[in-house]
């Protein structure tokens, strides 16, 4: 029966992970069967003590933290409608990472917990075909222009929600490929780099600039593992030019992107805000200005789980921003919307959160988690992401998973690299 139980747990993480870059609406169902099995398999009856003795455990169920402080926040805040809603959306904060630190380890077997990286990445080029086939049709058959670019190519996802799940499947393979080597024959070799295309390609068309910052980012990174941890430097050096020259092509093609980044350029130095109000960083900056008028209120405590809301749309009435209050935007960046929130104490957890599990990943080389972190500490700079499904899903459940793999299940070493290979 317990390895009955354990394979349902594996192909639900798989299924969560194949399903998240395609069709999020089935996620909530996949959490609730993930959340069942758990119950039902009663591992968290022999284990809820090992929290406060095992390390690991102790780590993974500290990740939940985050969400106690949001349960916190109605003890002094009105709008409990608002606040239920957002609690059930922040849930996974709470689920995964008592999922987790209450499970028999090993919680997968060494090649199982590839498999759940390999599903993620099948699914982001299930999704990107299903995004681009999507596109033929809205220009070929229906005429409409723009088909393949921003907001329009992504869809039914946040456009800088999907380039974070497309660098991170990008960054898995390049792990497989560059570091552990473990990609072998030349047709293999060859699709995989072609999936490496794709992604790069899907980055370019999505345009969005975070997602074009975490890009760039994640490929310096492999390119300085390359050459100053594992001294491949023409290795190192060639992967960096070719990305770079493919990078170069895909711009030069599709010259959208380009345009984006310059026009937030020209945003930045303008100092007219109420001028640019369309502008995606004029947006930001005029947020984050009205969020900081918050927070000088409300330093400490916050305004509380559920009236952070009403306190932006307050300010964004009071200062004419409306194009931002017609759209109902929250703060665009996760450490002040949880300033907002929860006091100061918010935003310390939350960096302690990414903080203290980087270097850790660090000193152990668990490359794939500490990019992982890189990838969503700059998205969480851009976008709140916890304030969404499609962010918080995406956080909380590799967060956990991965975390779980690199530093507290034995199984972990399967994301290490060993004597002489890499």
């Amino acid at each position: 029966m317990k390895e009955v139980q354990r394979k349902i747990f594996l192909w639900l993480t798989c299924a969560i992970a194949l399903v998240m870059p395609v069709y999020g609406r089935l996620l909530p169902l996949l959490i609730a069967l993930q959340v069942l099995n758990w119950l039902a398999g009663a591992a968290y009856t022999r284990n809820f003590l090992l929290i406060f003795r095992e390390k690991p455990r102790m780590i993974l169920a500290s990740f939940s933290l985050i969400y106690l402080f949001y349960l916190l926040g109605l003890a002094y805040t009105s709008n409990f409608r608002y606040a239920g809603e957002d609690l059930m959306i922040k849930l996974s904060l709470l689920l995964f990472p008592m999922i987790l630190a209450t499970s028999d380890f090993p919680l997968f077997r060494r090649n199982e917990s590839w498999l759940i990286l390999k599903f993620f990445s099948a699914g982001c080029v299930v999704g990107s075909l299903v995004l681009l086939e999507r596109a033929l049709y809205h220009t070929l058959v229906l005429g409409k222009s723009g088909a393949f670019y921003y907001t329009a190519l992504s869809w039914n996802f946040h456009s800088g929600y999907y380039s974070m799940y497309l660098v991170f499947a990008f960054s898995n393979i390049l792990w497989f490929l560059l570091i552990r080597k473990s990609v072998e024959g030349t047709f293999r070799i060859a699709f995989h780099v072609l999936i490496l295309v794709l992604f790069t390609l899907m980055v370019v068309l999505l345009s969005s600039k975070s997602g074009l910052l975490i890009w760039l980012v994640t490929v310096c990174f492999y390119a300085f593992l390359l050459v100053f941890r594992y001294k491949k430097i023409w290795g190192g050096i060639l992967f960096l030019g070719a990305s770079l020259v493919l990078f170069t092509v895909f711009l030069a093609l599709f010259p959208m992107a380009v345009s984006r980044v310059d026009d937030a350029r020209e945003d930045v130095m303008s100092a007219d805000f109420q001028k640019n109000e369309d502008q995606s960083i004029s947006i930001r900056l005029q947020i984050w200005r009205s969020s900081w008028k918050i927070i000088r209120n409300h330093f400490f405590t916050g305004v509380g789980t559920g009236d952070v809301k009403d306190a932006l749309m307050e300010q964004y009435r009071k200062h004419h921003l409306n194009i931002v209050f017609g759209q109902q935007l929250n703060a665009h960046n996760q450490f002040i919307q949880t300033f907002l929130t929860l006091g100061i104490l918010g935003p310390l957890i939350l960096a302690a959160m990414f903080l203290l599990p980087a270097i850790r990943s660090f000193r152990k080389e668990a490359w794939i988690y500490l990019v992982f972190l890189v990838i969503t500490g700059i998205s969480m700079l851009f976008e709140s992401m916890l304030e969404t499904q499609a962010g918080v899903v995406f956080y909380a459940f590799f967060n956990t998973f991965l975390f779980a793999m690199s530093h507290a299940d034995p199984a972990g070493d399967a994301f290490k690299i060993t004597g002489g290979e890499g």
